[in-house]
């Protein structure tokens, strides 16, 4: 096998926040001791003690919510050292893919921190999981308050909505229905959080939004999810916030364009065209490449601009095999590449940043390696902040002014984006 191939054993790319990381190991006591002689409380109050160390709790209302939040009870198949756990758990599945789970604490800290969350506001909920958001919601707006979630499998809702009562918040109204459509009963609404993943704002959130309310969601910029705060002002959405995340998908009306596709040895693919150039790129990988090597291997912040530039982008997500047993420091994660797929006068062209190695791997015609050499060298040169201090303004179509000063649009199926991440010009 040829070694310059994505078949190689190579590190892993810069690691982007995902909420899919496996459920990890027996956590740590709060003290440190043994794990089976604590109460829920106590757990709860050793996964806060985590989350502060991890600067995840911007928000006093949000810290004492997740204190006093039964998370065991939305999990009640688990142990109380995984409920307890700051990882992901996926609990459903479909054809072997997890489509529901209970989000790692970490990110939930932080979207609920972005919500700007008081007393008494009404709160929509797309996604509604277990229910432990919900309840959190709930525990953080009050008695004065109104909380609605909306999921599109019943299934989930049954038992979301059994969670909630057995943990002490059967007001929770628990919807069943596709999330593209919001829940107009109850609107218009003073937040709406997203706990789903999205490539575009549905117009019934928009709709259902208040003026001066806020909405936050996973919103995929062609790379990964980046959670989004926006905020309604004049018929448009503002960003006040950006977060790096990674989430289960929206199903639905407004399912994710993004496609999964599996290529067979290498991993799976993912863009907006996976389905359309899986063939070409698993030809265009069986042949040799060409090596560029390249000063600044790409981190997370590069790739979603790169993203944002290229209609071209993928990822491409691949396992490793298993190890010896009596191998050390075993990470079972799936390794991560990014590259670009187009399609030139002289052929399909296909270009890779390897992992091990700051290289750009190179198959066909020469297109995509000129075109990520020429962004390399334009990122290395333009001022782009990280992708925490990049600012997002969200127009429903139609919607036909200029782009802001500074910033690449983006257009999809319901509304126009223009994102400023902090360079001159594009």
């Amino acid at each position: 096998m040829d070694p310059q191939t994505p078949q190689d054993n190579e590190q892993e790319q810069p690691a982007i926040p995902h909420e899919q990381a496996p459920v990890e190991a027996m956590p740590v006591a709060p003290d440190g001791g043994a794990t089976d002689e604590y109460t829920p409380a106590e757990w709860r109050a050793g996964l806060t003690e985590r989350l502060r160390q991890q600067e995840a709790l911007r928000d006093p209302a949000v810290e004492r919510a997740i204190l006093t939040v039964p998370r065991h009870r939305f999990l009640p198949d688990h142990p109380l050292a995984e409920a307890y756990a700051d990882a992901a758990i996926a609990t459903h599945w479909e054809d072997g893919v997890p489509v529901s789970s209970a989000s790692q604490p970490a990110i939930v800290a932080v979207m609920l921190a972005q919500l700007q969350l008081a007393p008494g506001m009404r709160v929509l909920e797309i996604g509604a999981g277990t229910g432990y958001n919900a309840a959190l919601l709930a525990e953080i707006v009050g008695p004065t308050g109104d909380v609605t979630t909306v999921d599109i499998d019943p299934q989930i809702t049954v038992e979301a909505s059994a969670h909630l009562t057995a943990a002490g918040y059967p007001q929770v109204r628990v919807v069943t229905g596709d999330g593209a459509h919001g829940w107009s009963a109850g609107a218009p609404y003073d937040r709406i959080e997203l706990t789903v993943g999205a490539t575009d704002i549905a117009p019934a959130w928009f709709a259902q939004l208040a003026e001066g309310g806020i909405l936050t969601l996973p919103l995929s910029l062609g790379m990964t999810d980046v959670s989004v705060s926006f905020r309604k002002r004049d018929g448009a959405l503002i960003s006040e916030s950006c977060e790096m995340c990674g989430f289960m998908r929206l199903r639905g009306q407004e399912a994710d364009d993004n496609k999964v596709v599996a290529i067979p040895r290498y991993g799976l693919l993912r863009g907006e065209r996976a389905e359309q150039i899986a063939v070409p790129i698993t030809q265009l990988l069986a042949t040799r490449p060409r090596r560029h090597f390249i000063i600044m291997p790409p981190d997370s912040t590069f790739l979603a601009y790169l993203a944002l530039r290229s209609p071209g982008f993928f990822s491409l997500w691949r396992d490793l095999p298993e190890r010896p047993a009596s191998a050390s420091h075993y990470d079972r994660r799936p390794r991560g590449r990014y590259g670009v797929y187009l399609e030139g006068s002289d052929g399909p062209s296909l270009a890779i940043y390897a992992a091990r190695f700051p290289l750009l791997l190179a198959y066909g015609s020469a297109v995509a390696e000129r075109l990520l050499i020429i962004e390399t060298a334009r990122w290395r040169e333009r001022r782009v902040l990280p992708i925490e201090q990049w600012r997002i303004t969200a127009h429903p179509r139609p919607y036909d002014a200029p782009a802001l000063a500074g910033a690449m649009r983006l257009t999809r199926r319901h509304t126009i984006y223009d994102v400023q991440v902090g360079a001159e010009t594009f």
